[in-house]
């Protein structure tokens, strides 16, 4: 099965742009009225952010379980948005958005596996509200992760910053 790990559509677009803007309409809808709590409450996006950061930086590697799991997940992304557009607009959504050309370096992966070991090992100490947040987050990050604004951030920043990180800490053991 070939899996378009690089390649975003319209429809991808639309399911990674979705995702936040449903919870930050809730969010901001439920403190209209309440405007003291919404500092309060604002720790309850912090597992979406969190997951979009890292699902941001899984689009980076290429090959792998991780890199299957992203394609996969931009896969469905696309398909999932494209109907969704073409159910609701009838509009054309196979144009591709944006495709990522920066990618993690083998030192860059580490740093991925590591940051990935440690939610693995922290998952079950994660609050049962925040892991829907965090996992919806993780899909967000790996479309956005292809699209031109959040996309191009992980390439001039996140990737070059991990690839970085990575080789200072090799070098600094090995």
């Amino acid at each position: 099965m070939n899996i378009p790990v690089g390649s975003l559509t319209i429809g991808g677009l639309l399911v990674g742009m979705g995702i936040p803007t449903w919870h930050l309409a809730r969010f901001a809808v439920a403190h209209i009225k309440k405007p003291g709590d919404i500092l309060q409450d604002a720790k309850d996006l912090i597992p979406l952010a969190a997951g979009v950061g890292y699902g941001g930086l899984a689009t980076a590697t290429t090959s792998g379980l991780i890199g299957f799991t992203t394609g996969a997940i931009t896969w469905l992304g696309n398909g999932a948005g494209s109907l969704a557009m073409w159910g609701a607009t009838g509009g054309e959504t196979g144009l591709a958005a944006r495709s990522n050309t920066a990618a993690l370096t083998g030192e860059g992966n580490l740093i991925l596996l590591l940051v990935t070991v440690a939610i693995l090992g922290a998952w079950k100490a994660i609050p049962k509200k925040a892991k829907p947040h965090m996992r919806q987050g993780i899909v967000c990050g790996v479309l956005l992760g292809l699209s031109a604004t959040l996309g191009g951030w992980f390439a001039s920043l996140v990737i070059p910053a991990a690839n970085s990180w990575g080789a200072d800490l090799v070098g600094s053991i090995a």
